[in-house]
């Protein structure tokens, strides 16, 4: 019977070798990604939960990504408990569908917000509205540092190509490395999904690696229309530093917008891409797991060249070797292999 990748503290059962297959690690995957349980379960002839975690894995972890993987049509759950795996050839069209759904539902949270702002520039908000306006790059840095200095759980952000965004990636590696923490000094949660054209400037991948360091989680999705920082589902912000004159952005507790904020960030992390560091389980080096690190970012090739110090030529070869060891005719389905065999 085939098996999966263990933490070492996991029960093995009979057969290879967990080690033999690979797969993301228990003790490394996201504990909010049910992909790691999805293809623990295409793996196993005849999957149950009890094989599961017999597996090592924890049932805080399993029970959710089952609960989720159900309701997205993934598997299917008899009245008895017993799992089933229909095909991914009919089942992925499908939630690529319900993907799709999703996005449109994130614009039109977008569109609900830029509501939330006009409304605030046309008049005074006044203080029983919960909503300040800002007005410059450095009311928008404060805000984002008082409001962060008060989270007790999570910090949820979208960076888009603005110029808050750039003057962020051009800060001391220093500061980037430094943990995060909220109030009392706590650690908090802090996920990101930053724009994928923020990779093409200089020094990023240091700085974004840097705050990897720090515990930041990132994806990366290209054409983020405006930057959002959840806190704690009580507080959001907004910045739109990308245009000149007027005011940059607002922050507010509306519970309203910050509903609509923290859907709008949800939907964009699941449809973003994940661009960890390659722990040496594909046997890639080190210059060809940056290449696909970029390249699944939706880095364009001139712009991995330059991040990278190779020529065009070089990263093109690359990457066409990459996608046809990954099997992929185009560059997100390099990206989705490249993540569902834990090489990103």
């Amino acid at each position: 019977m085939s098996t999966v990748r263990q933490s070492s503290a996991g029960v093995g059962l009979p057969g290879p070798s967990v080690r033999d297959v690979p797969g993301p690690s228990w003790s490394e995957a996201s504990a909010d990604d049910p992909t790691s349980v999805y293809l623990a379960l295409i793996r196993m002839p005849s999957p149950t939960r009890e094989l599961m975690l017999a597996q090592g894995i924890p049932a805080a972890r399993l029970d959710p990504a089952l609960d989720s993987l159900v309701g997205r049509g993934l598997i299917v759950r008899g009245d008895d408990g017993s799992l089933e795996v229909p095909s991914p050839i009919s089942t992925m069209p499908r939630h690529a569908l319900e993907l799709e759904r999703r996005a449109s539902a994130a614009r039109a949270a977008a569109d609900e917000l830029s509501r939330i702002y006009y409304a605030a520039r046309a008049r005074d908000p006044g203080p029983q509205t919960g909503v300040r306006v800002l007005m410059d790059l450095e009311d928008v840095a404060a805000a984002t540092s008082e409001a962060v200095s008060l989270a007790r759980t999570s910090v949820r952000s979208m960076r888009a190509m603005t110029r808050r965004s750039r003057d962020l990636v051009r800060s001391p590696l220093a500061s980037h490395r430094e943990p995060s923490v909220g109030a009392g000094g706590r650690p908090v949660t802090m996920k990101t999904v930053w724009d994928a054209r923020v990779l093409e400037l200089p020094g990023a991948v240091e700085a974004l690696e840097a705050r990897v360091d720090g515990g930041e989680a990132q994806r990366f999705l290209p054409g983020i229309p405006l930057s959002v920082v959840v806190v704690d589902d009580a507080t959001c912000l907004l910045e739109w530093s990308t245009w000149e004159g007027g005011p940059h952005g607002l922050i507010g507790h509306i519970q309203g917008a910050v509903a609509a904020a923290a859907a709008m960030f949800d939907q964009f992390w699941e449809l973003a891409t994940p661009m960890g560091r390659q722990d040496g389980a594909s046997g890639l080096d080190a210059r060809d797991a940056t290449v696909l690190r970029l390249m699944a970012a939706g880095v364009a090739d001139a712009a991995i060249a330059r991040q990278t110090g190779f020529s065009q030529r070089t990263i093109e070869r690359r990457v066409r070797a990459l996608m046809e060891r990954l099997g992929a005719q185009t560059r997100f389905q390099a990206a989705v292999q490249a993540v569902h065999r834990g090489w990103l």
